[in-house]
């Protein structure tokens, strides 16, 4: 599922391709990926206008048009693509824009997982979808993280993982950064001192920083990082142990005994 990086990295993109483009027309191509609107109630919405402004909350993405807001959610395997020529159209498309300019965005979504909707106001959407904040938002200090980690009982990477603590984080990150600071996943988070809280937060914002920077691809993280190797023949980067395979809150995760030892 695409994290808090991909979402900055399709938010970005966004911005640098339909970002004050006029809108023309819109194709809905399947009814489920909507949620709580019609396909015509956003056409309505939507055609004769230019998006103003985007802002991303965790794993959502928000476009302002027309005094509202257009919120893309990418499931497991949704994305963005702008394109002008028919043969670069991507396959499970299931949403189309089409601008005045020629060009296209479309929303693909394999599995159909994702979701879109309209919204008047961000905050009212955040609070009521029981979302914690961002967790790169600088407001989101040590403090904040060492409060929301004090009061939950349960394994430090479904800790990272709940949106409700923190915004947009999943499995693949979470490893990551429990791995950079040598942290056994199953760990229960307010059993962390305050030495190791430090340490989790400061990584949690470099590991998200620089999957941004590497424009969220696996191949592109320096190779000191866990996530290219995750699998069942995977070695760690450090020692070169092989990784463990764990189930955590159902999640599949992976990470080194040796570099991450229970406690």
């Amino acid at each position: 599922m695409p994290e808090l990086p991909d979402v900055e990295v399709f938010r970005r993109y966004f911005n640098a391709t339909a970002l004050h483009q006029k809108i023309g027309s819109v194709s809905v191509r399947s009814q489920k990926i909507l949620d709580g609107i019609s396909a015509k109630q956003l056409k309505a919405t939507l055609e004769g206008h230019p998006f103003k402004a985007t802002r991303r909350h965790g794993k959502h993405l928000f476009a302002e048009v027309d005094s509202r807001w257009l919120v893309f959610h990418f499931g497991m395997t949704g994305f963005l693509k702008y394109f002008k020529q028919e043969q670069k159209r991507p396959e499970y498309e299931q949403l189309v824009i089409d601008f005045v300019n020629g060009y296209h965005l479309s929303y693909d979504c394999r599995r159909k997982l994702g979701r879109i909707r309209l919204i008047d106001d961000l905050d009212t959407f955040i609070s009521e979808k029981g979302l914690g904040p961002d967790a790169l938002d600088d407001r989101f200090d040590l403090k904040a993280f060492e409060g929301r980690l004090n009061n939950t009982r349960s394994a430090i990477k479904s800790a990272l993982m709940n949106q409700e603590i923190m915004a947009g984080i999943g499995n693949i990150y979470s490893d990551e950064m429990l791995f950079q600071a040598g942290i056994y996943p199953k760990m229960k988070a307010n059993q962390l001192d305050q030495t190791l809280i430090q340490k989790l937060f400061e990584v949690m914002k470099e590991v998200l920083k620089t999957a941004i920077t590497c424009g969220a691809n696996p191949d592109e993280l320096p190779n000191t990082y866990v996530i290219p190797r995750r699998g069942k023949d995977g070695e760690c980067p450090k020692c070169g142990t092989g990784l463990t395979r764990i189930t955590v809150s159902g999640r599949t995760g992976y990470y080194c005994h040796q570099c991450q030892p229970e406690q």
